[in-house]
């Protein structure tokens, strides 16, 4: 069956005065406008557009955000990297209603990168516009919106590309292939245990499902696509338990780690939002302090009433071909190399894929005996998420000249569809959620 959640979602505030772009670009430059100017707008995506500016012959031409400070700080932050690099530094025009930025000529590739809530605000008019659109994950916070986006993209047949990292990761890459070479026969199961240091997630706007669609779907609407991926199936069916366990409510929190007098709590956003190749940070990031709405704050208490997320889950998927998947998932784990891995199991044998080691732990029998640890690092492993910005950027290139998509909204909506129906599973005892077929 379907389901709709609630369809609140997060408005950006109207076009105020934009200070024009001065854009020096060839015929074939392509123009990017970046719509969300946070850290995944400007850490990982423009930071990788700035370094490889030169190469790719890509450019940014503008910016779009309601809080016209972070703009200004963005910017610097991105033409310093573009300096260092040795390329040129940009003048976007800086607008905050995406309507605007939509339309200005000067730009061919639409980058949505705000708050999940606020994509079909942004996404559907990008899509109608008949320019290039890359829309981070998850798609959207709910099903009705996740649906509507997609078939917009349908309708309009602009397929767009979307920011599903692991798709571009080096070691995913390579393990989807030893499994499609058959060195461990039919793939059977898959298991992607997430024991990940993201109590964040209660710190930010990603603490209501409002405007997030919940911890789940941001972070494990990547786990969801990779099932999607690898088994080549459409899920079925999904049951899962959570909740929350250690961040439960206290009358008493604070509302912001900034005026809590307790130092020694381990979830001061101090202490936790420190940069990591999974989590870049930058510049952008510190703005938060001068916030006063606590929904665009980075360090409401993790205890403070009002969040309705999960920090733990345990999630089982079936697919039509007989696969079935899990994700063993908890956002209070400590940093660890093991944190995040990926196991196949198929009918010759099993491969791990630890992430944060960038290695395939491959393990073969019933015919051959083959044991073997495969280093798979990218050459940019140690850049933001391993990688795969890097190589999204490049991507996203070849993608505005006309290239096709490599995971475009469908995979989207159904990754999301997942993750919505596994959340409804857990707010319903674990009760099994069955999934009925895409909407187009």
């Amino acid at each position: 069956m379907t389901f709709i959640f609630g369809n609140n979602w997060y408005i950006l505030h109207k076009n105020s005065d934009t200070i024009p772009g001065e854009p020096t670009v060839t015929t074939n430059t392509i123009r990017v406008g970046i719509i969300g100017t946070g850290s995944r707008g400007i850490n990982c995506i423009s930071h990788q557009i700035a370094e490889q500016a030169g190469d790719l012959d890509i450019t940014i031409t503008a910016f779009c955000n309601r809080t016209e400070s972070r703009m200004h700080i963005a910017l610097e932050d991105v033409n310093r990297i573009a300096a260092a690099a040795g390329n040129r530094t940009f003048s976007p025009a800086f607008y905050s209603d995406p309507m605007d930025l939509i339309s200005d000529d000067n730009v061919d590739l639409i980058v949505i990168t705000t708050p999940t809530a606020a994509h079909r605000e942004a996404a559907i008019p990008a899509l109608r516009s008949g320019k290039k659109v890359y829309l981070d994950k998850p798609i959207a916070h709910t099903l009705e919106d996740a649906i509507a986006i997609q078939k917009e993209e349908h309708n309009t047949n602009n397929p767009m590309i979307m920011g599903f990292t692991r798709r571009y990761e080096q070691p995913w890459i390579e393990l989807y292939n030893l499994l499609k070479s058959g060195v461990i026969g039919d793939l059977k199961m898959m298991l992607i245990r997430a024991v990940i240091p993201y109590t964040h997630y209660f710190m930010t706007w990603h603490r209501t499902r409002s405007l997030s669609g919940g911890a789940l779907n941001d972070k494990a609407s990547h786990y969801t696509d990779v099932f999607n991926w690898f088994a080549g199936g459409h899920c079925l069916q999904v049951n899962a338990f959570g909740g929350r366990n250690l961040f439960e409510v206290r009358e008493d929190a604070p509302e912001f780690c900034a005026v809590c007098d307790d130092w020694t709590c381990p979830y001061r956003a101090e202490l936790v939002e420190t940069g990591t190749q999974d989590q870049a940070r930058g510049a952008i990031d510190q703005t938060f302090a001068q916030e006063t709405d606590p929904l665009r704050r980075k360090d409401n208490c993790v205890y403070k009433p009002g969040a309705d997320i999960f920090d733990h889950a345990s999630i089982h998927f079936q697919y039509d071909n007989g696969i079935v998947a899990s994700i063993f998932y908890a956002i209070y784990g400590p940093q660890a190399e093991d944190e995040e891995t990926f196991e196949l199991v198929g009918t010759k044998g099993r491969m791990i894929l630890t992430r944060l080691r960038g290695e395939i732990d491959l393990v073969t029998d019933y015919g051959e005996r083959r044991e073997e640890i495969i280093q798979c690092k990218a050459e940019a492993f140690e850049t933001s998420h391993f990688g795969a910005d890097r190589k999204l950027v490049q991507e996203i290139a070849k993608f505005a000249r006309g290239g096709p998509s490599p995971v475009d909204g469908q995979y989207g909506m159904e990754a999301t569809r997942m993750i919505l129906s596994a959340m409804q599973s857990i707010d319903q005892g674990g009760e099994t959620v069955r999934l009925a077929n895409g909407p187009i």
